[in-house]
Order: C-alpha cells, then sequence, then structure tokens
C-alpha cells in the first residue's frame, strides 16, 4: 500500500451500483468524468508533490480492491473496470 499517493480516490460502501448508476470512482471534483487519460494525468502534474511520494495515483474501490498507478506512465488509457462491476476509471471521449 502507498504511504503517500499524489492523488487518491476511495469508493464508499454508501450507494450501491444500482443506486448511482454505477459512476466512475475517478472523476472530477465537480462530478464530471475525464476526458481522457491526458486530462487526467495533467491534473495530477499540477499538484503539489511532497517529497515522500510514492504513488501517482491511488484508487480504492468499495469492495477493498486496490489500484495502485506508481508512474504517470502506468495510468491507463482506457476505461477500468474492478472484478465487483464497479467503474474504476471511466473517460468520457
Amino acid at each position: 500500500m502507498p504511504t503517500k499517493p499524489i492523488l487518491q480516490y476511495r469508493g464508499g460502501p454508501e450507494r450501491p451500483l444500482t443506486l448511482d448508476g454505477n459512476k466512475a470512482i475517478v472523476k472530477q471534483s465537480d462530478g464530471n468524468l475525464w476526458a481522457n487519460k491526458t486530462a487526467l494525468t495533467d491534473y495530477i502534474d499540477s499538484l503539489y508533490v511532497p517529497p515522500t511520494s510514492d504513488t501517482y495515483l491511488y484508487v480504492v474501490c468499495q469492495c477493498g480492491t486496490a489500484y495502485t498507478y506508481m508512474l504517470k506512465a502506468d495510468v491507463p488509457s482506457s476505461n477500468v473496470t474492478c472484478s465487483c462491476g464497479r467503474k474504476i476509471i471511466e473517460y468520457s471521449s
């Protein structure tokens, strides 16, 4: 498990997939999907990076499955869905 990710998302168990339309966990603060990998990584690159940071992007699904992307190049350019069915990353274009 990373100790200091630059950006972290956590899917909460408070809403079942059927109630929230299975919206992706990784999305913009206004609730919109990222357009593509470049838009997401450009945003992460604009954030302050603590000297102790060891992970680029860290996502935890509501089922507990963790997705760790150590480097910018590791972030997938296509949509990612967890084995439980929850959308982890979904791009709008």
